[in-house]
């Protein structure tokens, strides 16, 4: 492994709530990384199940997990948001409690942005992969995340692109110290941390890079606070099926684009239309 990737520190942050069932299986993921600079800050969400418990297990046989003190029931955004603002390293992830991390996930991020920043000096930047999709016993859904969401990256590479689909997985993403300053502070009108970071990257003149190799096997159960829709197949009558909520999640969408100055509404639908025509025009 190249010294200079060895030297970098990360910041690996995970917000956790009731996760007995499968954080175990995370953490030791996580400690099976073939990149061994990192520091795991666990930081919970008042969990009622054994889930203190059991990283308090981890925290007392490896130092470089740090659980994280916590008074108040806040929600994952504002609990990543907390952890983002509190904590200083060279680099940062964030971590689900629920995923597997594939072996290489965290030394193939990092050599990633090491990269960028010879390229892009002084630059807020990104690095996020594609994603396996697994049910609760890791066996494969799909063995791609973005052919569910119907996410073609090359499609979205400014922010006026950005603003008509959505892009970057947290957990799948990788960013250094320029991109966390230039996404703090966050706005109340934020969806989720990681679509705002994507958004406000571009918005800084910033660049956020893909890797198509899935780097971590994102489980779905019961239990997931998001998940993964299947957009593959009838897509467009799928929306419509579901045309309040799409409407709702589209209004939610737009505020939070209007923070960033996006724009006007027009321009808004404008780009969702040309990412949709876009898409199936290069697939």
């Amino acid at each position: 492994m190249n010294k200079e990737v060895v030297n970098k520190h990360v910041a690996i942050l995970m917000a956790t709530y009731n996760g007995e069932c499968y954080i175990s299986e995370q953490i030791e993921s996580i400690l099976n990384q073939t990149y061994y600079n990192w520091t795991l800050y666990v930081k919970d969400d008042l969990s009622t199940d054994s889930t203190l418990t059991i990283v308090r297990k981890y925290a007392a046989i490896d130092d470089r997990i740090v659980l994280l003190d916590s008074k108040d029931k806040c929600g994952a955004k504002e609990n990543f948001i907390s952890m983002l603002e509190a904590i200083d390293a060279d680099y940062y992830m964030f971590s689900d409690q629920d995923d597997v991390w594939l072996p290489y996930k965290v030394e193939m991020s990092i050599s990633a942005l090491l990269r960028l920043e010879a390229k892009y000096s002084n630059l807020p930047l990104i690095v996020h992969t594609d994603l396996k999709v697994v049910d609760e016993s890791l066996n494969t859904i799909c063995p791609s995340l973005w052919q569910m969401f119907r996410i073609e990256p090359s499609l979205l590479n400014t922010f006026d692109r950005l603003g008509g689909h959505c892009l970057v997985t947290g957990c799948t993403m990788a960013f250094n110290r320029k991109a966390k300053s230039v996404c703090l502070p966050m706005s109340d009108a934020a969806i989720m941390h990681d679509v705002w970071m994507a958004l406000k990257v571009y918005k800084e003149k910033g660049h956020i890079e893909y890797i198509k190799e899935p780097t971590i096997l994102y489980r779905q159960h019961g239990h997931n606070t998001l998940g993964a829709k299947d957009f593959r197949y009838n897509y467009v009558l799928n929306k419509f099926k579901r045309l309040r909520g799409v409407i709702k999640e589209n209004i939610t969408f737009y505020r939070m684009l209007n923070a960033l100055s996006y724009g006007s509404p027009l321009k808004f639908m404008y780009y969702k239309l040309w990412y949709y025509l876009s898409y199936n025009c290069k697939k």
